[in-house]
């Protein structure tokens, strides 16, 4: 017998009805369907690479691994129909849900594409052929930085100019660039003064049993250092600000305060501590012996650290009470636009203040201590 003649084992083992295996002559044909499915998965795999990794991820090498060993068909008999039946309509099934999945895929590499239209914008360069864009969306990028730094850097130039080139005023009174200059060094030279001088009063009060009054405000501020040397050159039209700034004594001022009966043992022990200490007396005002207005002692020092020149005023706690309560009445009657009738009532009021002030025993006989030498870079001061 032929290999011909022999039926399929395979045929009989599914089949009710015995098949016979095809010829070799129909064998050819069957052989040439895997060799045109080839060239139709060869078209697939450039146009869509993505279906060959989800082809080979079916299970489809799996079935026909089961197949082999299980069935006893010839190396050479073409696979049966059945099981060509079963690929040929599994095919179709995977081509329909091959093409929904890229879909999506596809929308989402259209979303970019307005992004790469929005970074070409602000690059320039527009077709004459394209038409003009909104410029809504243009003109804001471009005004807002220009609008953003002159708010930022011209208005504080202009100030400073202003400062720099016209100095300073306050109701009628004026300083030139020049002198201003001259009055900032004062009052730096004042701030750093002040570090050295602090020290040596509070050792002063401590060791005479003084209470220190309003130590917060030892700082005279600058702007009423600036009024009081507007208003001296006003009223002295040949002084020049050098010599307004020599009468500045209280830019540092202190305020101490004893009992009526230790007062005057309180105010010779200090002068003669400020002495020992190589502080030089540049005034001394008493006017305890007076009828009306201010009672009290002021005098002025020059520091021998620093050579700056500072206040220091002694009271009694009545005293004390009574400047507290003329102050402001004070400043009024100073001012520039203060009327001379409205002065008038000020010093009346300032006057019945201190008209209760009792004074110490012996306190109007208490004078300045004697001046001592003092030598300064390019100043000398007896």
């Amino acid at each position: 017998m032929h290999a011909t003649d022999l039926p399929c084992p395979q045929s009989k083992g599914r089949q009710k009805s015995a098949d016979s295996c095809p010829t070799p002559s129909a064998g050819k044909p069957a052989a040439k369907k895997p060799a045109a499915k080839k060239p139709t998965a060869n078209k697939q795999a450039p146009q869509k690479p993505r279906r060959k990794k989800q082809a080979a991820k079916k299970p489809r090498p799996k079935k026909q691994a089961v197949r082999k060993p299980s069935g006893g068909r010839p190396a050479g008999c073409p696979p049966c129909q059945s099981a060509l039946g079963k690929t040929a309509a599994k095919e179709p099934a995977a081509k329909k849900q091959m093409p929904r999945k890229p879909r999506p895929k596809k929308e989402a590499a259209k979303k970019p594409r307005p992004k790469k239209q929005a970074a070409m914008k602000p690059g320039g360069g527009r077709p004459a052929a394209c038409p003009p864009c909104r410029p809504g969306t243009k003109k804001p990028s471009s005004q807002k930085p220009s609008a953003q730094p002159p708010s930022t850097t011209k208005p504080p130039a202009k100030k400073k100019q202003l400062k720099a080139d016209h100095g300073w005023s306050w109701q009628g009174l004026t300083i030139d660039a020049a002198d201003l200059r001259k009055v900032n060094v004062f009052l730096a030279r004042a701030k750093k003064a002040e570090r050295t001088i602090s020290p040596q009063v509070r050792s002063l009060a401590r060791k005479t049993k003084a209470t220190m009054v309003g130590f917060n405000e030892r700082k005279r501020s600058p702007e009423s250092i600036k009024r009081s040397v507007a208003r001296d050159m006003q009223n002295n039209p040949s002084e020049t600000m050098d010599d307004a700034l020599d009468k500045v004594y209280n830019s540092v001022r202190y305020i101490l305060q004893w009992p009526d009966a230790s007062y005057v043992k309180g105010v010779k022990d200090s002068t003669k501590m400020l002495a020992k200490w190589k502080n030089a007396n540049l005034r001394w005002s008493n006017t305890w012996a007076r009828a009306r207005g201010y009672k009290g002692i002021n005098t002025a020092w020059r520091a021998n650290n620093s050579g700056h020149p500072y206040e220091l005023q002694f009271h009694t706690p009545k005293s004390q009470a009574a400047q507290k309560r003329s102050s402001k009445l004070y400043e009024e009657a100073h001012h520039p636009r203060t009327t001379g009738s409205r002065r008038a009532q000020l010093q009346n009021q300032m006057n019945r203040n201190y008209a209760s002030v009792p004074c110490p025993a012996g306190a109007q006989l208490l004078s300045a201590p004697r001046r001592r030498a003092m030598v300064r870079p390019g100043v000398t001061t007896l």
